[in-house]
């Protein structure tokens, strides 16, 4: 029986063992998102819900921080907490496939360059055009913006969502919807961007909420897929939105790349589920 989700391992991990010195036996699973602490006997429920109200109210106590020592449990279980306690590289690399990595480090690249002043991205073939008629010989530059970032808050917000999601679809369904998926949502939300704002942006940004959109959906409609999106992350990508609408935000964003871009993804997850390809 499920007893509580934990997003912090060592959490979890204290928690546990504090139940196991009560006798109260019980496993951790692991998912992409969360720790579930689940209990071997569904009938120490009420026991272990009231001593995890008092553990959420002070994690930090001795008894809980001493538990693993007591218990004599000082190393990880080689189980699914593997993925949270081995090497921080291996798990890195792991998560996902060499597309989604391909972006990340071409990101990384051009940032870097950038941070250097030895790149100038508003004035690079990488840009989106600035007038038209479009050149169709320079067709990249429908998708190119999606590499270009203007600060370290930028990148590592979308870089980070964009390996952890695009490193699930790649891995659960191919470099193909990967692509597909990053293609579409890249110039859906760029030529949005574009008409809607002006040509003077960049980000990754669209194609993430592309993600988010295409996650959130495809696990609602496919109940049991390892593709999906819990709906807590689901909302505050959602607020995170608005409250770029709302120009609450500190820094600049693309609002309207960020919103064509979450349409582009629910409606590559509804086509996809629909069509069960």
């Amino acid at each position: 029986m499920l007893l509580h989700q934990f997003q912090n391992l060592r959490l979890a991990q204290a928690f546990s063992d504090y139940l196991t010195l009560l006798n109260i036996a019980n496993v951790i699973d692991h998912d992409n998102f969360s720790y579930q602490l689940t209990l071997n006997d569904s009938s120490q429920y009420e026991k272990a819900q009231a001593e995890l109200a008092l553990f959420l109210e002070n994690p930090n106590q001795e008894k809980y921080l001493s538990a693993s020592w007591d218990s004599g449990n000082t190393d990880t279980p080689r189980s699914e907490l593997a993925y949270g306690n081995s090497n921080f590289m291996r798990n890195f690399v792991q998560h996902a496939g060499l597309l989604t990595h391909s972006v990340f480090a071409f990101c990384v690249l051009i940032f870097a360059l950038t941070s250097l002043g030895l790149f100038q991205p508003m004035q690079s073939s990488l840009a989106f055009f600035t007038s038209q008629p479009f050149d169709f010989s320079q067709s990249w530059r429908f998708i190119t913006p999606a590499f270009l970032h203007f600060s370290a808050l930028h990148i590592v917000f979308n870089l980070l969502w964009w390996w952890q999601l695009a490193g699930i679809v790649e891995k659960q369904q191919g470099k193909q919807r990967l692509l597909i998926l990053f293609l579409f949502t890249a110039v859906a939300s760029n030529l949005a961007q574009y008409f809607l704002v002006s040509p003077y942006f960049g980000g990754l940004s669209g194609v993430v909420y592309g993600l988010v959109g295409y996650c959130w959906l495809f696990g609602v409609l496919n109940k049991g897929s390892k593709v999906y999106l819990a709906n807590s992350y689901f909302g505050f990508l959602l607020f995170w939105l608005v409250l770029g609408f709302i120009d609450l935000l500190p820094v600049n964003v693309a609002n309207y790349a960020h919103l064509v871009g979450l349409l582009a993804g629910l409606l590559l997850a509804f086509v996809t589920s629909k069509l069960k390809v």
